[in-house]
């Protein structure tokens, strides 16, 4: 009876280790995995766009894809996204055109006066980056500046945080 004991703590000793090495195997299955998650850190958008302008106007927004230091040959597909304020769901989707040297570009006309979110949606091969710019346009309400000053103030306390590095 003892020995029936031992053997059970073993196994159970052993699965484990057992559960380890079949999800580290599932985990690497893909062989080009690691160079997918290289290939995601290098791949860089810049949105170059005005802090602020003034309502019916339409600004040169343009984005910038580079992938170590140098523009991304790569062709990607390139959305906007814009915004105002906190209506994120009434966002106007508009494909970016491209120019010969690789620069997307926004047409959009701020209509009126208030702060604008643009998010550039690429996807290059299997890599999906989403950054978003604030650009503010014509004559902002006093809750409109608070609320930027009060993001802003949130940013740099969570910069200034804990920071984690992989």
């Amino acid at each position: 009876m003892r020995k029936k004991g031992e053997k059970q703590m073993r196994l159970i000793k052993f699965t484990p280790l057992l559960l380890t090495f079949f999800l580290l195997a599932a985990c690497s299955a893909d062989p080009g995995a690691a160079d997918h998650y290289a290939k995601r850190e290098e791949v860089n958008v810049i949105i170059e766009a005005p802090e602020s302008i003034e309502a019916d106007s339409t600004p040169k927004i343009d984005v910038k894809l580079s992938h170590d230091g140098k523009a991304l040959e790569q062709e990607a597909t390139v959305n906007f996204l814009v915004w105002k304020d906190d209506n994120k769901v009434e966002a106007e989707e508009i494909p970016a055109s491209l120019d010969a040297d690789g620069t997307y570009h926004l047409e959009y006309t701020f209509p009126s006066d208030g702060v604008y979110f643009v998010k550039a949606d690429v996807k290059v091969d299997n890599i999906h980056l989403m950054p978003t710019k604030q650009i503010r346009v014509g004559e902002l309400t006093q809750e409109e500046i608070e609320k930027i000053q009060q993001e802003q103030e949130q940013k740099k306390q969570d910069d200034s945080g804990s920071h984690h590095h992989h």
